[in-house]
């Protein structure tokens, strides 16, 4: 008999869960979500998407997760921005690895992605500075995108199969009535067969009052604003400085309208200082260290004349302890299923993740991506 499913969290993730699991005929889906959809991280990233990664794994769950966000482009008008995203090399040891990538990403159906030389880098971002660039992995389909209005794709998709939202609905207390989970929130009682934390920068606090850890550190992340002095009579794709496996964090920059760009640092491992303990309550560092630090790496970069810099927002970056994904059941209870850590990586991947944790709920293997079966939960207590 298909499980009555309950999902804590409608981030990106949270609402991929449901789609999935209304699509596979779950009995009754119900995402609880204590504000309202993407009102946590998913709604305050730079909203990127993109396969340009160098794991072959993390590589097909980008794009299985970018099939679902072409599909809902065509059935819900999802607005994807589709200007392009370059993993960008500086040094000669890197190109074999953009190689790698590209077959990896051919062998998974997607035929969109190339490699660029510096000339061809450099007719394709006129100002950017590439005298230390020797090649970029493009792929001309990705992009960004709007986490809130994606994430109301997945919930409008989800909703026509059946599924439900229930926002302002907190999870206050947890307990298990035999094979009966009981959630208590701040809008009653609900009762599953299945629940699954899909709670994000609140994972790890979803995990201890389920008690079953989802060891998360969140993070925080700004986004900087770069004001052009001119309309550019081109489209500056996402730029991305920063090769996975690196020592520490590497600028990324990218078009944001007709004036202007948005720009960061972005990082797959911890950053210190960054660490937040209550994801309720937060702000950016204190001190203009990293504002001045992304100026300066973006001026080194773009060869414009008078750019202009504003503080822009900040979201967190929920980060597992090895900087992997953690998806699927726990041993120890196979109806508590966890899907988190996806970092800075959540619009890009979240859709694909949340299906893997609703297949695991459902099918009882994450049918889409078998390789997926990694990133179980258990592996984290395992190692510490």
């Amino acid at each position: 008999m298909s499980p009555r499913i309950a999902i804590i969290g409608a981030g990106v993730a949270g609402c991929g869960v449901a789609l999935r699991a209304a699509q596979l005929h779950a009995k009754d889906v119900v995402v609880l979500e204590k504000g309202t959809p993407a009102s946590g991280s998913s709604g305050r990233s730079a909203g990127v998407y993109n396969t340009q990664t160098l794991d072959p794994l993390q590589i097909e769950i980008r794009i299985r997760s970018r099939e679902i966000l072409f599909q809902l482009e065509r059935s819900r008008g999802l607005p994807l921005a589709r200007i392009g995203n370059i993993r960008i090399a500086t040094t000669e040891a890197d190109i074999p690895k953009l190689e790698s990538a590209l077959a990896t990403i051919k062998s998974f159906g997607a035929d969109d992605t190339r490699i660029l030389s510096q000339k061809e880098l450099q007719a394709l971002v006129p100002d950017l500075r590439c005298d230390d660039v020797v090649a970029g992995l493009y792929g001309v389909n990705d992009g960004h995108l709007d986490g809130h209005l994606l994430c109301s794709a997945l919930i409008d998709e989800a909703r026509d199969l059946g599924a439900k939202v229930m926002n302002n609905a907190e999870v206050l207390a947890y307990e298990k009535r035999g094979s009966t989970h009981v959630l208590s929130t701040t809008r009653g009682k609900i009762e599953c067969d299945v629940v699954i934390n899909a709670a994000g920068a609140w994972a790890g606090h979803v995990g201890n009052l389920l008690g079953h850890a989802a060891p998360i550190k969140p993070e925080v992340h700004e986004v900087i604003i770069v004001k052009l002095p001119r309309k550019l009579d081109y489209v500056v794709p996402m730029c991305n400085f920063y090769m996975p496996g690196q020592n520490g964090a590497g600028i990324y920059f990218r078009q944001d309208g007709e004036d202007s760009l948005i720009a960061g640092l972005h990082t797959y491992y911890s950053v210190e200082g960054h660490e937040v303990s209550n994801p309720d309550s937060y702000s950016p560092p204190d001190g203009d260290d990293y504002f001045l630090e992304v100026a300066q790496l973006v001026s080194d970069r773009l060869q414009i004349d008078d750019l202009g810099f504003k503080n822009g927002w900040h979201g967190l970056y929920p980060l597992s302890a090895d900087g992997e994904f953690q998806i699927g059941p726990y041993a120890a209870d196979p109806s508590v299923i966890v899907v988190a850590g996806m970092g800075g990586t959540g619009v890009t991947s979240g859709a694909l993740t949340g299906a893997l944790a609703a297949e695991w709920a459902i099918l009882g293997k994450p049918a889409t991506v078998p390789n997926a079966v990694k990133l179980l939960p258990d592996r984290l207590s395992r190692a510490a």
